[in-house]
Formats: C-alpha cells, structure tokens, sequence
C-alpha cells in the first residue's frame, strides 16, 4: 500500500538507498519534505518501506522527480501505477503543469512510457582532460566571486536563460551554492548577467551550471565564465573537469567543443508528462 512519507521514514528510506539498484541518485535533500503534505509517498510491503517517490517543482510550473528508490524484488509497473496518483494530485493543487523524470540506468523507461511520459529530452557528460584554452574576449565583462547578495540575481539569469523545466528558486540556488568549491559572476555596469558555479570531486571536478541572459549571450560571457571556472578547478588541483548539457542543445556544445570537451557517452534519458487538466467543451455537455 502507499501512504503520505512521514519523519519516521527517514531511516529506511535510507537504508533502501543502500541497497536497491533501482534508484534516481541522492541530489535532493529530500529529508525536508518528510514534513507537512509534500508530493511525497513511500511503499510498504509487510510492514515495511519498500518503495519512495518525492517530485517537486521549485517555483517553477515543472517538476521533477528528486527521489525515486525501490526495493530489487517489487513490480516497477505496479509501484508506480500506485505511487504516482497522489504524487500527481498534490502537483495539481500546487499548480504544477508537468512532471519530469530523468531516467538514471534506464530502469523506469517502460513503466514511465505505460504511464503516458514522453522522451523530453537526452543529458549527455562532456569531459575535459587537457589544459588547452582558446582564446576568449568579452568587452565591458567583469567576472568576480559571487556574494551572497548576488543569489537572488543569479535566481534571476536562471529564470531568464532558460525553459522552466530547468529553473531553480534562489532557495535552491543558495543550497547549492554551499557546496559549490567555485560560483564565479559576470557583471556588466554593475549587474549580474551570467554565473558558473561546480563543485570539486578531486582528482575531477564538475561544473553544475553555467547560465548568460538572453540580453548578453552570443557576445563571449560564456567562454569567460568556462575559462575562469576551468583555471579554478585546475588551481585547485582537478585534472579533468566534467558537465552535462542537452544533446539537443547545439548553441552550449559548440562553446564545450571549443574547449575541447569530448562526449564521454554517458547519456540519461528525461521523461515528462502534462498535468493541465483539460476543461470540457461546453457543446459537448448534455
């Protein structure tokens, strides 16, 4: 049966994690949303915890599923026929028109087609292991560490940069600027138009995010936001750096190939379904 997650699940959830194969990595601190009515329910089977979904939309009209773990020996069909329903029903009342789902190992691709998603789109890794940089040029550009009183700005170039499928709230932002071992801005008359921020996994690094308003793209921001964020890593003694983007989105990879990143093909499937709950035709009613 599937009931509303509670703080009491916490530990086995965790200890599912430890053990099931069938899980979206841990890049969500799902733990706060134990709490109150989140998009958020578990799976018992005999008693115990078998199964946990969590989606949420970040401000944002998308959301994505942030936690997905299942036992090895359950039915991937029959927990998410049971799951997804509340899941889905807790969104609509938060006003979220579509739920996303990065398919990690491919393990939910059937069920989640059974259940109506559709292809979204392919995350490919890029990776660079040489210190090679071209040259780079961006008039009237200023890069600096970021402030903390720059995150709401950096919320903003997010939100204007790119679909909603990938905005972050500025709360989501400040969290994952935390752990972030570089979060560089570009500053044009004093204001923020750009950021990259990455996190250091010696000896590799990774960067998270690299975004440039739509107002001051095409003009270098962002080879001056790769290049400062490639020599922070390289000082901090990584020696190959890593990043994601969409194999669709030709406009980011033609920056990454002149860097010289190369494909590592790792590719990850996302998944997406509508949520709008379509009104009847009035001609049709009786």
């Amino acid at each position: 049966e599937v009931r509303n997650a509670c703080p009491a699940d916490g530990p086995a959830i965790k200890l599912l994690y430890q053990s099931a194969y069938r899980a979206l990595p841990r890049l969500w601190q799902w733990e706060r949303h134990l709490v109150g009515d989140s998009p958020f329910v578990v799976a018992e089977s005999e008693g115990s915890v078998a199964g946990a979904l969590l989606a949420w939309a970040d401000e944002s009209p998308v959301g994505w599923v942030r936690l997905a773990v299942l036992e090895n020996e359950s039915d991937v069909d029959q927990w998410l026929a049971l799951a997804l329903p509340p899941v889905l029903e807790k969104l609509r009342r938060r006003g979220t028109r579509t739920l996303a789902w990065m398919d990690y190992d491919g393990w939910a691709e059937a069920s989640l087609k059974a259940q109506g998603f559709e292809r979204l789109t392919d995350v490919i890794t890029l990776i660079k292991s040489d210190r090679a940089l071209p040259e780079v040029s961006g008039a009237n550009v200023r890069l600096r560490p970021a402030l903390e009183a720059d995150l709401s700005a950096i919320a903003g170039v997010d939100r204007a940069a790119f679909p909603p499928h990938w905005w972050q709230s500025e709360t989501t932002v400040r969290s994952r600027a935390n752990k972030w071992a570089h979060l560089d801005v570009a500053t044009a008359e004093g204001e923020v138009i750009g950021y990259a921020g990455g996190e250091l996994r010696l000896p590799a690094a990774h960067l998270s995010r690299i975004a440039v308003h739509p107002a001051y793209q095409g003009h270098g921001v962002g080879a001056l936001l790769l290049r400062g964020a490639l020599r922070s890593f390289w000082e901090c003694g990584a020696t190959r750096i890593t990043l994601n983007t969409q194999a669709d989105n030709s406009y980011s990879q033609r920056l990454y190939d002149r860097f010289g990143f190369e494909p590592t093909g790792d590719c990850v499937t996302a998944w997406e379904l509508p949520l709008a709950v379509t009104e009847p035709d009035p001609s049709t009613r009786g």
